[in-house]
């Protein structure tokens, strides 16, 4: 290395010269422009400055990282059915460290002296041990010859008085009597019994200890084994678990394999000098551990009863939970038997199921019962109060909370622009006519403090958002316009706040107008109900005006008045818990849920359970769509992240296992589905009874999409409770987002009315809908929704036929000719006889003919009509036994269109 210009040093190294100016100026060199020379010192600091700026360290410094890539192609399946060959690039890196040298001697003289230590304990040990057994052995020999000996000599004793006896029977030649009589040799005996039974039983026990101590020796060497023979890339590497003889036997066996396994491969590898003294030293451990192996198996079999499976003796019994139904797959499931035989007890039973069928809750006791179970009825909202509970069982310190105060009253009594004006933004501009179309919920922060608003239609076709906006409320306030009193919806509204068993302070809006009658609203409130506290009432009321701003301030005194008599608290820590407010389908960001957070505080990326829906909080915004991260009680939020809308008014829970809020949304489910079909199949059975014997009744069919849940439901019930007996109403296709091109088919098919409220169809629905000359009707506003829907009901109507009488002839004399046959002269006693009208022949006041005029005649002249006071002639047409006396009406009939 020599000394260089910057300029040069570019050059040689391949950077741009201002890149190593700037790399120069960091590393603290004087140089600056591109003809300055480095010296070989400064070339030195820059390359230890550069280094240290790309992380290489004297820990890094010994690595050497070597980068691999491939390529080739592959050919998979594609969509059309024929193989497509695509590109493969496969990359591989590899870090390859440099040992030091220094640490490795370290390492290895420090192993050595551990190996060294641990041999020398373990011989020492051993020692002891062989010590010990002989010392063991040679004392248990002694007592064993000591024994025998004594036995020996006790015997001799023993025997000498018989074998005298024997000896006197042979000399006398006769018969000698033996003693009998009990002596001291009967005892002598039984002492000698007693000593060989405890002589055999110390050396059984001589023995087990001495096999024992064997095999704890074994597994030792074992162990010295396994750790020698750990770091081997060639031999198996085996950890002793169990110090019974059955697992020393098998770790044994596996050593046999692995030492097989190494011959063989040093065979096929040549044989050369590493390899021969490697099998050599195999060979000598294989026999070593063959021979301990071979004992380990000795004892495995002498103690095989010992160490094998045993049947159990007592039934294992189960406490099976059931619910309202139960699965039969799950059923056998939980007492641990075959699905088979749960169904072969159903079907001893009279009952024919599959696995996968459902069996209600007395039928799955019987069965549990019979299987020898014990049942145990759970309720089917187990799963769910399981959660709740353990949600509440986190909860934090109770603090206060903020009130959420609902607003409801009639139509045009000034909601939306009382909390417009409390908010201080226009929302009722967006609206259609003025018109709330749906729930809103804003959180305001005023200078009394915090207070969630729920803004909610006035229509009545929205008496169940209402309702629901009641139960998840704190406050009522009543709007009430002071120009023109107590409504319906303000009347339905009070049964609702009722109902929910909430308070309710009156605002009476519109103060301003000169027309404001204020005794006359108090009247009609006291016939509600409603008393005042001015008249010695518990019902604060509030005169406002949202035009001029009048009595804003006393509201929010009196709201925050009641929200502190009424001690609202919550836990702003564990699991969010709260409502669904609305729920829409937004195309381009799926399913968008308004939630109100009552409990704990719900975060970015929890997984939430509502209604039937379960999943993971993507994003959040508050009601300005400002994004946020997380929402306290009493807060409302919109999110994203369910996979569909939920429907309004469900209880919304964070849960953290994502396993049980799928269990629960099925329960859910299942549930909804099985409600449906069995209002279907009551509609269904109803409908059959009440038509039995009628004609059908006309059905307009109706595919109805909208923007948000709730408008569905109450579009849902407003057009059902149009039916009426001749014509009916039915919703075959719903739901929430676009009109799409299913939409239109279904339509199609079916043949219904499609339409859509606040939505709009998509290019591919208009094409389809153009193609097949479907009619979709747009709406943004409710009132001409119905009434279109009761003018198509009035279309299926029958037409009604009223019959108006235009005159009335009494036959004098009858004629009969040759031409007409039999021809009436008649008197016109009322009204104008028609010749082109329908006529009735009367007898004695009864009808007995029906039909028309075939002539009408003043005298010899073909007249249309004759008026009364006149005489005429006539013939009817297809009647002959005309007579005198009868009479002749004449009438018109006019079909009148009706409607609903």
């Amino acid at each position: 290395m020599t000394d260089k210009s910057i300029k040069e040093l570019a050059q040689s190294v391949g950077r741009p010269v201002e890149k190593l100016l700037e790399q120069v100026k960091n590393a603290g060199l004087p140089q600056r422009v591109a003809d300055d020379v480095l010296t070989i010192e400064q070339q030195n600091t820059l390359v230890d400055h550069l280094k240290k700026t790309h992380g290489q360290n004297e820990r890094s410094a010994g690595k050497i990282t070597l980068k691999q890539k491939t390529t080739g192609t592959a050919k998979v399946a594609s969509t059309s059915g024929k193989a497509k060959t695509i590109n493969v690039e496969v990359r591989k890196k590899r870090t390859f460290t440099k040992p030091d040298p220094q640490q490795i001697a370290v390492e290895a003289k420090a192993k050595a002296e551990q190996d060294a230590k641990a041999k020398a304990q373990v011989q020492q040990k051993a020692k002891a041990e062989q010590d010990a057994k002989v010392n063991a052995e040679s004392k248990a020999n002694a007592t064993l010859e000591a024994m025998r000996a004594a036995q020996k000599k006790d015997k001799v004793t023993a025997e000498g008085p018989k074998a005298a006896a024997v000896v006197v029977r042979k000399r006398g030649g006769g018969m000698v009597k033996p003693n009998t009589k009990p002596s001291k040799n009967a005892e002598q005996k039984k002492a000698l019994q007693a000593q060989e039974a405890q002589l055999r039983a110390t050396e059984e026990a001589t023995r087990r200890k001495a096999a024992e101590e064997a095999q704890q020796r074994t597994l030792e060497q074992m162990r010295q084994m396994a750790s020698k023979y750990s770091n081997d890339d060639g031999a198996a590497k085996i950890r002793v678990v169990d110090d019974s003889p059955l697992a020393a036997g098998l770790v044994g066996q596996a050593y046999e394999e692995s030492f097989k396994k190494e011959d063989r491969e040093i065979k096929r590898g040549g044989g050369g000098k590493d390899n021969r003294k490697k099998g050599g030293r195999h060979n000598q451990e294989e026999q070593n551990f063959s021979k301990n192996n071979h004992h380990k198996r000795g004892l495995k079999t002498s103690q095989g009863n010992k160490h094998g499976f045993e049947k159990p003796v007592k039934k294992q019994v189960y406490d099976v939970e059931i619910g309202e139904t139960i699965i039969v797959a799950d059923l056998a499931q939980k007492m641990a038997i075959k699905v088979r035989e749960v169904i072969k007890i159903l079907m001893k039973m009279g009952e024919l199921v599959n696995q996968n069928q459902a069996i209600d809750r007395d039928t799955a006791s019987l069965v549990v019962e019979e299987m020898g179970h014990n049942p145990v009825l759970v309720s089917d909202n187990a799963a769910e109060d399981n959660l709740i509970e353990q949600a509440e069982q986190k909860r934090g310190e109770l603090t206060t909370r903020p009130p959420v105060v609902t607003i409801m009253g009639h139509v045009d009594h000034g909601k939306t622009s009382l909390l417009d004006r409390i908010r201080r933004a226009k929302v009722a501009s967006g609206e259609a006519g003025g018109i709330t179309q749906h729930i809103g919920a804003y959180h305001v922060e005023t200078e009394k403090g915090i207070i969630t608003f729920l803004d909610t239609p006035g229509h009545a076709a929205f008496t169940s958002m209402r309702s629901r906006g009641a139960k998840a409320t704190d406050i009522v306030v009543l709007v009430v316009a002071a120009d023109d009193g107590v409504m319906p919806q303000t009347a339905e509204a009070i049964d609702h706040a009722r109902a929910a068993g909430t308070p309710i302070i009156v605002a009476m809006n519109k103060m301003d107008k000169e027309s404001a009658d204020p005794d006359r609203v108090l009247n009609e409130l006291t016939a509600k109900e409603i008393v005042p506290e001015q008249w010695g009432g518990d019902v604060a009321v509030a005169k406002v005006s949202a035009h001029t701003g009048e009595g804003i301030d006393n509201l929010l005194d009196q709201i925050l008045l009641q929200a502190e008599v009424m001690e609202l608290q919550a836990s702003a820590e564990g699991a969010a818990q709260g409502v669904v407010i609305e729920a829409r389908v937004d195309k381009g960001r799926g399913a968008v849920t308004s939630i109100l957070v009552q409990n704990g505080t719900l975060s970015v990326g929890d997984l939430i359970l509502a209604g039937s829906s379960y999943g993971r909080v993507r994003a959040m915004s508050d009601e300005n769509g400002n994004r946020i991260k997380s929402a306290g009680p009493s807060i409302p939020v919109e999110i994203l992240g369910l996979p569909e809308a939920p429907m309004a008014g469900d209880e919304v829970l964070v849960v953290n296992d994502e396993k049980k809020a799928r269990e629960v949304a099925g329960a859910r489910s299942d549930r909804e589905r099985q409600k449906r079909l069995d209002r279907a199949s009551a509609m269904r059975l109803e409908n059959l009874m009440s038509s039995m014997g009628k004609k059908d009744v006309p059905t307009v069919n109706i595919v109805l999409k909208t923007d948000v849940r709730g408008s569905l439901e109450a579009l849902q019930v407003a057009l059902y409770e149009l039916a009426t007996d001749e014509v009916k109403v039915r919703v075959i296709g719903s739901g929430v987002g676009a009109i799409t091109e299913s939409d239109v088919t279904l339509a199609e098919s079916s043949d219904a009315v499609l339409l859509g409220f606040n939505v709009r169809a998509d290019t591919t629905a208009r094409q389809k809908a153009d193609e097949d000359e479907i009619d979709i009707r747009y709406y943004s506003v409710i009132y001409q929704l119905i009434d279109d829907v009761k003018d198509a009901m009035s279309g299926k109507l029958p037409p009604e036929h009223r019959e108006t009488i235009l005159g009335v002839a009494q036959v004098r004399e009858v004629f009969h000719s040759s031409k007409f046959g039999a021809a009436a002269g008649c008197m016109v006693m009322e009204g104008t006889i028609h010749r082109n009208k329908p006529i009735r022949i009367l007898r004695d006041d009864v009808v007995i003919f029906q039909g028309e005029l075939e002539s009408l005649r003043r005298y010899k002249e073909v007249v249309e009509d004759v008026r009364a006071g006149m005489e005429c002639g006539l013939a009817v047409k297809g009647y002959k036994d005309i007579k005198a006396l009868d009479k002749i009406e004449v009438y018109d009939v006019q079909i009148i269109k009706r409607s609903l």
